[in-house]
């Protein structure tokens, strides 16, 4: 932001100030539909015969929410900044959602003693946001523009995270959960996640067998059960064997074990995963995510794969 202090013939350039403005926020930070943006406003430089400025930050949720009063700023020494907050909240109900969007409008003050000057006015629109009550106990918000994901450590899902990655290397035709070829939530209840699982995994001509070399081995598919890309017959998935070489789980050491042939248009894989690690890659991560982003049905999101 720059202050001009223009003569009277508002060409010649007396005097001027420059400072910033931050405006952050992070909405998953808070439950329920109230977020509040934290605001900072800086005074880098100004020339001495302008004592002080002023920054009025007024802001409009436009739609189902509503804003609170303007942050008003004085600053009169240079490197000095000024901290504020302003909250807003949609009352969007259960089981509905709400687009809002907010609106920013900045007026600045140069003050200057004896002299009333115009002040600098500069409007801009911040991101869509959407409210929802759909989506866990509570309601809350997200940048729907921003893609939700679900990341997934090999650290501590091991066999899982290998499944996942290698799906995404391999199983190139079809959407594996990459930002180019997202998956996409399906809201299920907890039998029609059991008969997508099923039919993956436990059904004829082709059903999963346990490989005696994984402890408490149990089948692990991908793309999830509840998304729209799941539920595929497992006679048309890629059987495939992650496994731990020199205490590092790699794709590199994967072992093929079904359909290797057909692997690039495949609509699915099955790992061979412990129960504990397929459990809890899929709780506290997919479903985790699910609630945290308010994933809503049909909504698209990638899976990310980390160290």
């Amino acid at each position: 932001m720059r202050w001009t202090y223009y003569g009277p013939d508002q060409k010649e350039v007396i005097g001027f100030a420059g400072g910033r403005l931050y405006i952050y926020s992070k909405l998953k930070a808070v439950q329920h539909s109230n977020w509040q943006e934290s605001v900072i406003v800086t005074l880098d430089s100004k020339t001495d015969n302008i004592p002080a400025v002023e920054l009025a930050l007024q802001t409009i949720c436009t739609g189902q929410c509503s804003a609170s009063a303007p942050l008003v700023a004085k600053l009169s020494k240079v490197d000095e900044h000024v901290g504020g907050t302003i909250d807003y909240n949609s009352p969007v109900g259960p089981d509905a959602e709400a687009l809002v969007q907010i609106q920013y409008h900045v007026i600045m003050n140069l003050q200057v003693p004896g002299e009333v000057l115009p002040p600098k006015n500069t409007d801009w629109v911040g991101p869509q946001i959407r409210c929802d009550g759909k989506t866990g106990q509570w309601t809350g918000c997200v940048i729907p523009e921003h893609m939700a994901n679900v990341t997934v450590r090999r650290s501590l899902y091991r066999a899982a995270a290998i499944t996942y990655e290698w799906a995404q290397n391999n199983l190139t035709t079809l959407s594996m959960g990459t930002k180019s070829k997202s998956l996409h939530y399906k809201k299920m209840t907890e039998e029609e996640k059991k008969r997508s699982r099923d039919l993956t995994c436990n059904r004829a001509p082709d059903r999963f067998v346990k490989d005696p070399s994984v402890p408490d081995d149990s089948c692990d598919e991908f793309p999830f059960a509840a998304t729209q890309e799941g539920g595929k017959a497992g006679t048309l998935c890629v059987d495939i064997l992650p496994q731990q070489v020199g205490d590092v789980w790699d794709v590199s050491n994967v072992k093929v074990l079904r359909n290797g042939n057909v692997k690039a248009n495949a609509p699915c894989v099955r790992g061979h995963v412990t129960n504990k690690d397929n459990v809890d890659a899929g709780s506290k991560e997919f479903g985790a995510a699910v609630r945290s982003d308010r994933i809503l049905d049909g909504e698209a999101f990638q899976v990310i794969i980390a160290p």
